[in-house]
């Protein structure tokens, strides 16, 4: 099948690369799945998933993924005494009626896609199909099935270098002959499994709903759309009778891809990378791509664990088509693939800290922009958010809290061995035990009396303290008891893999306001999560060094977030809209009067469940 991108010659290729790495089984998702090739290949080892934007290339990867042979068609050579494909070859079509195709794309139209004798056959055939669907006579899988064959078939008598953008003026030797319709050709492998999937979406949506072992990723390359490229296609899968326009005929509502788009090309592939939650990431590219490999390359090693990548090159004969004379600006085509496992590990702080959000980092993921530079945690308390996120700068901490931005701050400075030690030997020298009340109240006395605490003393006595709380009294001293907990093999391993997935920029203490925003570029993306005023949290209980959080205190935070979004640059606001009874009519009055984004992200509490939000500017 003449097709742009199609991966059938590679494919062999990809089969190396996927058998090195000893992957089978679970789910493989083909995101740009064209004609299917790739998914095809593989479903005799995977559950797959494919999807495309266009509505042809689904009904082509659905058929692929249905049979394992050519379907027997029981009902209709019951009713027709023959198979539909020999049915169809004999079929007289003098005296059928001219349909969309005919009246648009053939000589009748003004158009010269097919000769009219194939473009009577091909508008006959796409209306029984739909008329023997309704009837019973064919299954959906058969229809499907059916309507692919056909859509391949239409390819090959049509009179054009292989796309849609353009047609022959003369009429080609491949138009000239009587279109034979033949089954679909596919490989015939034996199905791993009956749960198939196939989707019709823009694939940077789709990956923050699916999971799965592989992703398999062929965007377009080039300005070609294929939306423009395939539009007969289209128009003949969907059977719509749509609006056409233009020399060509085009589908006046298209589905157009930003991959396509040399704009938006960089952030769209920075989302996807992003979002996919699959542990294995195998990518189509070439050396004539909108966005150069080496920016791809630079994104890759953002999202890969430990920034590691494989590339593999491979000869691959280019397609010509309308814009090949602009593609590469003149080098050979050279088609790689970019293997790399994604760092899908949620670090989680060893500090235990009341609203930390290790547990909705997955949600929280999902609504960040396709682009930032910059990660600015404000409130960052345990730096739960802030060393999940991802973006192509540097992250930022800030917290106002002196005791736990030194806490952070050690924790991350310092060496994860040296912690831990350090740790272990102030367990050691005062013999804590969990439910210990003598040699707990000890060590917080030394802390307490002590000129310098030190962190780590305050980071242990969280360990062995009541529920982890971190509660000082009205003279700043730590007075939580003792709990039944302490230093656990989950705590020693969060000590063990904590670190920050962007490098850090800085780690400041200081209040939100104190922030100078211009400092950072307009890419920036500013999050905060302040105490929520409508909970009673014990850092709100006004008791934790000052802290208590107030009614002013969330308008001065929604007036600094107006000027963030005043100035050109994003935020993102984690916050509770209600919580037993309650609600902040003050925060959704905010919202609505300047139209943010208000995202519910659940509900969470045993006792009193609170409604969870993230509101966004963008």
């Amino acid at each position: 099948m003449r097709y742009i991108g199609n991966k059938t010659r590679i494919i062999d290729q990809i089969d190396a690369l996927v058998e090195e790495k000893h992957l089978s089984g679970g789910i493989f998702a083909d995101l740009f799945t064209g004609t299917g090739s790739v998914a095809d290949h593989f479903k005799d080892r995977f559950t797959i998933v494919a999807n495309d934007i266009m509505h042809y290339a689904s009904i082509f990867a659905e058929a692929k993924l249905l049979y394992s042979d050519i379907p027997t068609f029981k009902q209709f050579v019951k009713r027709f005494a023959t198979d539909p494909f020999t049915y169809w070859n004999q079929y007289d079509y003098s005296n059928e009626r001219a349909g969309f195709v005919t009246n648009n794309f053939s000589e009748a139209g003004g158009r010269r896609f097919f000769q009219e004798k194939n473009s009577y056959k091909i508008d006959t055939i796409r209306a029984q199909l739909d008329t023997l669907l309704a009837d019973g006579t064919l299954s959906h899988n058969e229809w499907v099935f059916l309507l692919a064959s056909l859509l391949e078939n239409v390819m090959g008598v049509s009179n054009t270098s292989g796309t849609y953008e353009a047609f022959f003026k003369y009429w080609e030797s491949r138009s000239n002959k009587t279109m034979e319709f033949s089954p679909l050709t596919f490989e015939h492998l034996t199905l791993a499994s009956k749960n198939n999937t196939i989707y019709t979406e823009d694939a940077n949506s789709l990956v923050r709903k699916i999971s799965g072992s592989v992703a398999y990723i062929d965007t377009p390359y080039t300005i070609t759309q294929y939306a423009s490229a395939y539009h007969v296609l289209e128009t003949i899968a969907l059977n719509d009778n749509p609006d056409v326009k233009g020399k060509t005929g085009r589908r006046v509502d298209r589905k157009m891809s930003a991959y396509s788009r040399k704009k938006e090309v960089g952030a769209v592939f920075e989302d996807l990378l992003r979002q996919l939650d699959f542990t294995h990431v195998i990518i189509s590219y070439s050396n004539q791509s909108l966005l150069p490999i080496e920016d791809l390359l630079s994104l890759v090693k953002r999202f890969a664990v430990d920034g590691k990548y494989e590339l593999h090159s491979i000869a691959f004969q280019e397609y010509s088509n309308l814009n090949s004379s602009q593609k590469g600006n003149g080098h050979k085509l050279k088609e790689y693939l970019i293997y790399f496992k994604k760092d899908l590990q949620v670090i989680k702080s060893p500090l235990n800290y009341a609203g930390s959000k290790d547990r909705i980092i997955g949600r929280i993921t999902e609504n960040l922009p396709q682009h930032f530079s910059d990660f600015v945690d404000a409130m960052g308390g345990a730096f739960n958010v802030g060393a999940n996120v991802v973006g192509t700068g540097k992250t930022f901490y800030n917290e106002k809290d002196p005791v736990i931005y030194k806490i952070e701050k050690q924790l991350l400075d310092e060496s994860h061995v040296d912690t831990i030690r350090k740790v272990k030997s102030i367990i050691h020298e005062y013999h804590l035990k969990k439910e210990d009340k003598e040699s707990f109240n000890r060590l917080r006395s030394d802390y307490n009396s002590s000129e310098k605490p030190d962190p780590l003393i305050l980071f242990v006595l969280t360990l062995y303290s009541f529920q982890h709380m971190n509660r000082f009294n009205s003279h700043g001293d730590y007075n939580v008891p003792v709990g039944n907990s302490g230093l656990t093999e989950d705590v020693i391993k969060r000590m063990e893999n904590y670190r920050s997935k962007m490098p850090i920029g800085k780690m400041t203490c200081k209040s939100f306001e104190q922030i100078s925003i211009e400092q950072f570029d307009k890419d920036s993306l500013f999050y905060f999560d302040p105490p929520y005023i409508i909970t009673a949290a014990a850092y709100n209980d006004g008791k934790r060094l000052n802290a208590e959080w107030s009614e002013q205190d969330e308008l001065n935070l929604l007036t600094f977030l107006e000027h963030i979004d005043k100035s050109g640059r994003k935020f993102l606001l984690s916050n509770v809209i209600e919580h037993h009874g309650q609600k902040n009519t003050l925060l959704t009055d905010w919202v609505s009067s300047h139209g943010y984004n208000l995202i519910n992200i659940g509900t969470s509490g045993r006792r009193y469940q609170r409604k969870e939000v993230l509101i966004r500017n963008y």
